[in-house]
């Protein structure tokens, strides 16, 4: 590699640009964007390289991929109703306080169990987001004490669960 005074460079295993200040025999003399003067090998320096962004395509463009949440992979599941408890998706306003949007979307859930009951619908998947699970514990709490209804993990993504299988005993539950 042929390096020069003023050559913008990186250092392996450390963050920052630097900027070529002397070159010696078998080592260069860097400041880093603060002022300060490091010497390293010429073997942990490498020469930067623009990179024009625009040239780079969107992996969602590439693949044409919708920009709407992912519903579950499984072919079976996709063939089951499913209702989306996501703020944005019930058309709840941005500025509803985050209890309120808890109440409005539990009071979807069980309206959306209710519709699936009349249908004769026994199987459905409730969508309810990987966050910190806290409409996930509150739907669990009102399926588990209950009889006719049962809840089970439906998919997984990194390691979180986003949506969950619900069962009706169309015989034995209850509406809400």
């Amino acid at each position: 590699m042929s390096w020069y005074v003023g050559q913008q460079v990186s250092v392996l295993r450390e963050s920052g640009i630097f900027t070529i200040q002397e070159i010696q025999k078998t080592q260069l003399v860097l400041t880093d964007e603060f002022g300060f003067s490091y010497t390293y090998t010429k073997d942990l320096v490498v020469a930067r390289q623009a990179i024009d962004v625009q040239k780079i395509k969107n992996k969602d463009e590439l693949t044409g991929a919708r920009t709407q949440r992912q519903k579950p992979p499984s072919s079976k599941e996709n063939a089951l109703p499913s209702i989306d408890l996501h703020a944005e998706e019930l058309g709840l306003p941005a500025q509803l306080p985050a209890h309120d949007v808890l109440l409005a979307q539990i009071h979807a859930f069980k309206q959306f169990c209710n519709q699936q009951l009349r249908a004769r619908q026994a199987k459905f998947l409730v969508i309810h987001g990987a966050g910190e699970g806290r409409l996930k514990q509150e739907i669990k709490q009102l399926v588990l004490p209950r009889n006719g209804i049962s809840m089970h993990d439906a998919q997984w993504s990194n390691g979180a669960v986003g949506t969950s299988r619900i069962e009706l005993i169309l015989s034995a539950f209850v509406p809400f």
